[in-house]
């Protein structure tokens, strides 16, 4: 696979290239970041409180807490 770059598997050819998407959309926002200037690292907890919100909280019925 030399000189190949990138590629993506998935469970399903669907799967692989839902993966090669993504992959293509943070490619391009990283390029268009390092293009304003340094880029400055988001600590890891933050990471991980935003990752256990997405997961936790986003898009979960707030009625059903109260």
């Amino acid at each position: 696979m030399q000189n190949h770059g990138p590629f993506t598997i998935g469970s399903n050819a669907k799967d692989a290239v839902k993966a090669a998407v993504m992959l293509e959309d943070v490619a391009r926002t990283v390029h268009i970041a390092r293009e304003a200037g340094p880029l400055i690292p988001i600590p890891q907890e933050h990471i991980d409180a935003l990752y256990n919100r997405y997961q936790n909280v986003y898009g979960q019925n707030t009625d059903a807490r109260r």
